[in-house]
């Protein structure tokens, strides 16, 4: 290890979707014994060790995972394959991962002639079309022999295994054609009623569903056909019928555009899928000229809401995971916003979901969305357009704030002390280009951002170390406190102003602070500081005086003190030598004198802070 390089080991505890550091700790060997106390008290869900360095010469950041337990998360109830399952029966075909695989194979020709495969699978029609289509069918039967793993076949062998099934199903279509009722008046309950019992009710109503179907012009006018079939009335085998023609419905991408409205920008879009998706769109409220949603999509939202369409659910699941993994601007309003839209999905989908597995998922999906919104180039263009560092700095701690992903936010992180540590931009730190107080005041602003930061522990000490460097460097530059000492006026008011310019946000924490406080304390030791404080004033005035200066304290965040007992008349004769000053001035200190000098270079004991919080 190099001498300017420094290093330490985070451990880092996840409670649902965010992972939070719990404890820095120096040593590597110390690290992994407290992980793995923290693993075994199951707090957390998941409990990681991460190793961080920084080299001086370089101003570069690295991090490194050397502990980790329970990091993967739960999967879904949603999640899929996406895989083509290779159907050896019939009633493989027209199971759900059948009919996922026959679109996974036909899609382009499906959507082309805007039918579904339950349609292709129970219509004599559609598979007429599709086997005299070329070599359509024939290439989706050797795409699933080929990744159907059998080694004891040759793929000749299952392409003929996989065309007897199909050709079986094609006769149980042919026997079950005379028997299929007939929906041309939309009635679907008297036909309901006239299956009663027998066995094979659901391919029929399926097939009557799918003939009802084949006069529409638009899916959008098949998916409003099937929407208006749903009734709460409905056997439950009915209703998962319905469930099954909506949610492949839905798996053509107009469809659900159609339906929702086409926005201007898309993360709108995906706000109201995520909150169709559980049944929520009716907590998004109307517009202001007409109602937000459709009664089609408020009948819809209606059914998910009592999770009676599963298979829908899933299919919307997957379009927002798409919609959010798709290569197309969130919106157009720049870097910034796009996250910040990420960021309500994000907030959206916490508050939908109960289960916790199901915003991972999509947690992963955006991190991985923010990842590739924020490189280099995207955020190299964006800085150059601001030209003061002070700003450039603002911008990514902005662009920090709405980044999702640990591993986002040190990417953004990294940006950081390269702009501090440019030479070119040490004169603008330092003041030297403007107002060095008001600077002062910018450094004292950026550096509360840094630790209110989800950053590193290592990240936000370098970057707060440097804003202080410059801090300390204005204040030897403009020597603040030695004017402030030399001025004419009472080391009450001396005191006073140091701490106005303390709570006003004018001196960095570290060096910079620690000298502003410890001429502040030097003041506040000399005897009759406390009594100097009220001296002239009756029990009123008095009370006044201690009580805005105890306030000036705290805000300066210099010390809390206990509530001021007012002395009385005859106290404060007795104070103004006696006992104020001797708690103004612990023993041992009441013969210092401030020095402008000494006070800027000098440290405050260990024990001042103590001292102080008697006075």
């Amino acid at each position: 290890m190099s001498l300017g390089q420094s290093v330490h080991y985070e451990i880092l505890g996840r409670r649902g979707n965010n992972w939070r550091i719990l404890e820095v700790i120096p040593d590597r060997k110390n690290a992994v014994a407290a992980a793995e106390q923290l693993w075994g008290s199951r707090k957390y869900q998941g409990v990681r060790v991460v190793k961080e360095s920084y080299d001086k010469a370089t101003n570069e950041f690295a991090s490194i995972e050397i502990y980790s337990r329970g990091a993967n998360r739960k999967t879904s109830k949603y999640d899929q394959s996406g895989t083509i399952s290779p159907c050896l029966t019939p009633d493989d075909l027209y199971t759900t991962a059948g009919r996922r695989s026959i679109w996974e194979l036909l899609h382009n020709t499906l959507a082309d002639w805007m039918i579904t495969p339950t349609e292709l699978l129970h219509n004599l029609d559609h598979y007429y079309k599709l086997y005299n289509a070329g070599t359509k069918l024939q290439n989706a039967v050797q795409r699933t022999a080929v990744a159907f793993e059998n080694e004891q076949d040759s793929i000749q062998e299952r392409m003929r295994k996989i065309q007897k099934v199909i050709d079986t199903a094609l006769e149980i279509m042919k026997q079950n054609q005379p028997k299929v009722p007939s929906l041309e008046m939309g009635r679907l309950k008297p036909v309901i009623a006239d299956m009663g019992e027998i066995k094979n009710r659901r391919f029929l109503l399926t097939a009557a569903i799918a003939d009802y179907l084949k006069p529409a012009v638009t899916l959008g006018d098949k998916f409003g056909r099937i929407v208006a079939f749903l009734s709460a009335e409905r056997p439950t085998w009915v209703l998962e019928i319905l469930d099954q023609f909506l949610s492949e419905l839905l798996m053509h991408e107009g469809v659900l555009v159609q339906l929702m409205g086409d926005k201007e920008q898309r993360d709108v879009f995906m706000e109201e899928v995520a909150h169709l998706q559980v049944g929520q769109v009716n907590m998004m409220g109307e517009t202001e000229r007409s109602p937000r949603f459709s009664d089609e999509v408020l009948r819809l939202n209606g059914f998910l809401s009592e999770g009676l369409l599963p298979q829908t659910a899933r299919v919307l699941y997957d379009r927002l995971k798409t919609e959010i993994e798709a290569a197309k601007p969130i919106n157009d309003r720049g870097l910034v916003e796009q996250l910040r839209a990420l960021n309500r999905l994000l907030q959206a989908l916490d508050a939908l979901h109960k289960d916790s597995a199901d915003v991972d998922t999509m947690y992963e999906a955006l991190a991985s969305r923010a990842g590739r919104l924020i490189n280099s180039q995207v955020v190299g263009e964006m800085l150059y357009e601001l030209k003061n560092p002070v700003d450039q700095v603002n911008a990514l701690l902005d662009l920090e704030q709405v980044t999702i992903g640990m591993a986002n936010k040190r990417m953004v992180a990294n940006f950081i002390l390269p702009i501090l540590s440019r030479p070119e931009y040490e004169s603008v730190f330092m003041g030297l280009d403007s107002h060095p107080i008001k600077r002062m005041n910018d450094l004292v602003k950026l550096q509360a951002r840094v630790y209110e930061a989800d950053l590193t522990e290592m990240h936000k000490r370098k970057i707060a170390e440097r804003l202080d460097l410059f801090c300390r460097t204005i204040l030897d530059n403009t020597q603040v406190l030695k004017k402030i000492h030399a001025m004419n006026i009472s080391l009450q008011d001396k005191a006073k102003k140091i701490l106005s310019m303390m709570a006003d946000g004018y001196f960095t924490e570290g060096d910079c602070l620690n000298r502003a406080e410890h001429q502040v304390r030097v003041y506040m030791k000399q005897p009759g500081f406390t009594s100097g404080l009220i001296a002239g004033a009756d029990r009123g005035q008095a009370e006044k005086i201690l009580l805005d200066f105890k306030q000036l304290l705290e805000r300066s965040g210099f010390v809390k003190v206990p509530e001021p007992t007012p002395a009385t008349s005859e106290e404060e004769d007795v104070s103004s030598e006696g006992a104020n000053a001797d708690e103004a001035a612990p023993e041992g200190d009441e013969g210092d004198t401030p020095d402008a000098d000494e006070d800027q270079a000098s440290e405050p004991s260990p024990e001042a802070p103590q001292e102080q919080a008697k006075d």
